[in-house]
């Protein structure tokens, strides 16, 4: 007989007594149940809100790429919207800066942290409609005096996602996948070694 085997007979035979013991066994059993439902419906959640985040991302892909052929003209308070919301990826103090749009031109003004001036600039001149880029940012080395860079502002930064310490269901789910897919190569390549 093979010690494995034992171990292994041994093993479940304590399982089944530790389950099948008339004084606690209903309430263990009871437990079991209970842990193996509630791991079915956070599972089946978990599988539905990576769903729903690939679904959207996907959607969000293809419109980007609609948009990127697309030649729609944006009135002035559009545009002047579009570049707000880009300021804020940009800038640490967005409220300070001053947006003027005149057609498909854009004049920024106020003060800036200097180090963030080329940042704001090249962002804006990424924002669909924007043709040109009039620079009247007043730089700053430091924040001391300039009552608009007060505060602790803070620029949102990249949007990607992998670098986040909270990653999206659709971010968990690629890495798992990539992880997985290396493991069964490591495998499959340990295999062939062999």
């Amino acid at each position: 007989m093979d010690t494995r085997t034992v171990l292994a007979g041994a093993a479940a035979g304590s399982m089944l007594m530790f389950m099948l013991d008339p004084n606690n066994g209903r309430r263990r059993r009871a437990l079991v149940r209970d842990k193996v439902v509630r791991a079915g419906r956070k599972s089946r959640e978990g599988l539905d809100a990576t769903a729903r985040d690939v679904a959207n991302r996907a959607a969000g892909v293809a419109a980007t790429a609609r948009n990127r052929w697309s030649h729609d003209y944006a009135d002035e308070p559009t545009l002047a919207a579009r570049v707000r919301s880009k300021l804020g990826r940009a800038s640490s103090h967005p409220r300070a800066i001053e947006v003027d749009v005149h057609f498909d031109e854009v004049t920024l003004s106020g003060p800036v942290l200097a180090w963030e001036a080329d940042d704001i600039l090249s962002a804006v001149r990424g924002v669909k409609g924007v043709d040109a880029v009039h620079d009247q940012l007043h730089r700053h080395d430091t924040a001391d005096g300039v009552p608009a860079l007060q505060g602790q502002g803070r620029a949102a930064g990249s949007a990607t996602d992998i670098l986040e310490n909270n990653w999206s269901p659709a971010t968990r789910a690629m890495v798992g996948l990539t992880l997985l897919a290396g493991l069964c190569m490591a495998l499959g390549a340990a295999r062939r070694a062999a």
